[in-house]
Formats: structure tokens, C-alpha cells, sequence
């Protein structure tokens, strides 16, 4: 980043919280831009994948999105495999990246998939992935990986000779706003989430929580998904299932939309 480019970006900061209210409306648009992206794929591109990987706590709602988007469809979803990474990013930035003991299990025959992500920075998450499917399945003799997220300037330099990777991006990076798809729950579900479960940090979190059914935890150094962690809301908020119903009901209409206004060119992909 050039001294242009960094003051530019400190302008850009200073206007951040006037937009802080419109996160729900943003995240709403990029759910029907990641929905179009994947209709791309599947309908022009007619990819037809052998799994749909996700990874850490975004990777459980964003392969729900593409689960849905299928549905909608009326295509018969690929399995989907979530796999819980933690990046560490270390006193020198380097990132370390914990895995575990992570097997993954799955009869397909793997040569083709597609991993998700609602965006990518320096793909550390996306290679690790890859590196698993390899070292797990030594038969694979190449693999071919799709990556649909946004866009934030990530350039592909692994050296990886088994694997070609391709990346799709559904919407461009809007500086200091991240993490814009987690946005879609509503200020007080996220609220009420947190008073309950005081580790929850972020709307990613809660987005993980109640639409991928868990949340990305550590033992022992070892990282896993929490999927007991919605039976403690329903105990504590009394609306939670007819709030997590309401949410999962607009979403399913969003996809919908998205995926409608791809097919009439509404949503177009000009990166």
C-alpha cells in the first residue's frame, strides 16, 4: 500500500459509521450476489461439483447458502463438508493454522469442488483446505477448486502442483466493511445471542450459530464446532426458534430473488 493509497483509505474510515445502519440492507444484497454467483457456476459454467467445503465459522452459513441455492434450483445439493480452521496470526503476522485431528469423511470420488467462503484475504484457509483433501486422499491425481467469495485484492501464489484453482468473486471488497453477509441477523437477535453466550464477538458468530448450527470452538488446542451451543438459546431466549424460523424463511426468499434476477441479467459479474 503507496502513501496515496493509505490516506485514501484513512478518508474512507472517517465516513464507516454513517453506513453502520445499512449493514442489514448490504448483507441482504450480497446474500442475492453470492446466491447469482453460484447459479453462475452450476448453470453456465455447469459445474458439477463433488463437494462444497466451507471452513470456520463462516463456512458453516455460506455453505447453507449455496445448500439453498440449489434448493431453489431444484438441483439436488453436492454433500457438503464444513471443516474447522482457526488462523493465528502470530507476533510477525505470520499465520499459523490449527486443524486438529479434522478427517474428512466422504465416499465421492473427489476431483471437482467448490469452497465458499464470504471473503477471502490471503487465502491461508482456502489452501489449507486443499492440503487436507490431498493428504487425506492420496488418489486424488489432480483437483480442481472452484472458489466463489468476495473479492479483497487475494492473489493465489501456493504452490500446490496438484491443484487449479479458480476464483469467482460475487461482489467487490468495500473498504473497512467486512464481514458484510453476517450482518443478516437483526441488531437484537444478535444482541440477546451475546447476553446469553458472552464469547460471541461478532455477527459472523451469530450467523454461524443460527444458520449453520454451531460455533467454532478450541480444546486442547484442537478446534471443533460447538452444536450444542443452540440447545442453551432455546432455554434462555423464549422466541429463539420462531426468530431463527423468520430468519431462515427471508433468506430462503433472498436466494430466491437472487437467484431470479441473475437468470434476468438484473445481477450481472463484470470483476
Amino acid at each position: 500500500m503507496d502513501q496515496f493509497e493509505k490516506e485514501y483509505f484513512e478518508k474512507l474510515r472517517s465516513i464507516t459509521p454513517y453506513f453502520e445502519g445499512k449493514r442489514r440492507e448490504l448483507a441482504k444484497s450480497r446474500i442475492k450476489m453470492f446466491a447469482a454467483a453460484v447459479v453462475r457456476q452450476v448453470l453456465d459454467e455447469k459445474h458439477k461439483f463433488d463437494l462444497i467445503i466451507g471452513a470456520g465459522n463462516s463456512g458453516l452459513f455460506m455453505t447453507k447458502l449455496t445448500h439453498l441455492t440449489y434448493e431453489t434450483l431444484n438441483l439436488d445439493s453436492p454433500e457438503i463438508i464444513n471443516i474447522p480452521i482457526t488462523r493465528i496470526v502470530e507476533e510477525n503476522k505470520e499465520v499459523k493454522v490449527l486443524t486438529g485431528d479434522f478427517e474428512i469423511r466422504t465416499d465421492k470420488k473427489i476431483r471437482n469442488v467448490l469452497f465458499v467462503d464470504d471473503e477471502i484475504m490471503r487465502a491461508v484457509t482456502a489452501r489449507t483446505v486443499f492440503e487436507l483433501l490431498l493428504e487425506q486422499y492420496t488418489e486424488i491425481d489432480h483437483l480442481d477448486a472452484t472458489i466463489i467469495a468476495e473479492n479483497h485484492f487475494f492473489e493465489w501464489h501456493y504452490n500446490l502442483p496438484k491443484v487449479s484453482v479458480r476464483f469467482f468473486a460475487y461482489s467487490r471488497l468495500i473498504q473497512w466493511l467486512n464481514g458484510n453477509i453476517g450482518h443478516f441477523v437483526p441488531g437484537k437477535l444478535f444482541y440477546e445471542i451475546q447476553s446469553v453466550i458472552p464469547e460471541v464477538q461478532s455477527y459472523n458468530h451469530v450467523m454461524a450459530i443460527v444458520l449453520g448450527g454451531g460455533l467454532k470452538k478450541q480444546e486442547n488446542g484442537k478446534p471443533y464446532f460447538d452444536e450444542k451451543i443452540e440447545k442453551i438459546l432455546e432455554e434462555n431466549i423464549k422466541d429463539y426458534k420462531i426468530q431463527k424460523e423468520n430468519l431462515e424463511n427471508e433468506l430462503k426468499n433472498l436466494i430466491k430473488e437472487g437467484v431470479e434476477e441473475y437468470k434476468e441479467e438484473k445481477i450481472t459479474f463484470r470483476f
